[in-house]
């Protein structure tokens, strides 16, 4: 805020990707009556559905290919919504059930291929408060979002492109999608 009134924009600009920082951003330029509009972009995105961000660098191609599971996450759930659901179960039991089986994939193989990752969470939220919804209200709709950690390469093989941690890092990623009222 005390940038917002020093600076005084009239626009500001934020990415979706980071969905929680631009509703709290909007709610206080409202709460605040700060004279900026808030200018959300859509999150960019590779081709095979991995949110863009500087983060990816880390990965390398092993983890590189089994992080688009939380992409495939929020989109199986997103799909239950477009098909009419509305009750939190759901929506979400997909998404639980495409990280499940991801996971499931990874621990079957051996050390030097697999790409262990965890689940931090796999919301859904009011979009204005953020608060988790056991129903998407029709009028709203609902923020789905979700974050997950890949984990250390395990045993990374010589010559493979284990990212600029070299493998060893633990990489967050974020991503969500907006379930549009009316759908």
């Amino acid at each position: 805020m005390k940038l917002f009134n020093i600076v005084k924009p009239d626009r500001v600009y934020f990415g979706q990707k980071d969905v929680q920082q631009t509703v709290v951003i909007r709610r206080m330029v409202q709460d605040f009556h700060i004279d900026t509009r808030v200018m959300i972009g859509a999150t960019k995105r590779e081709p095979d559905g991995l949110a863009m961000s500087s983060r990816n660098v880390y990965l390398g191609s092993r983890r590189r290919l089994v992080a688009t599971v939380l992409s495939q996450a929020l989109m199986a759930a997103e799909a239950q919504f477009k098909n009419g659901k509305r009750s939190r179960g759901d929506i979400l039991w997909p998404a639980n059930d495409v990280v499940d089986k991801k996971a499931m994939e990874q621990d079957s193989l051996p050390a030097e291929k697999r790409a262990r990752f965890e689940v931090d969470y796999i919301s859904l939220a009011d979009p204005d408060t953020l608060e988790e919804v056991e129903e998407v209200n029709e009028e709203k709709g609902a923020i789905l979002s979700g974050a997950i950690k890949m984990l250390p390469l395990e045993n990374p093989q010589e010559g493979e492109d284990c990212g600029l941690s070299g493998g060893g890092g633990t990489v967050r990623l974020i991503d969500n999608i907006i379930l549009k009222p009316g759908l």
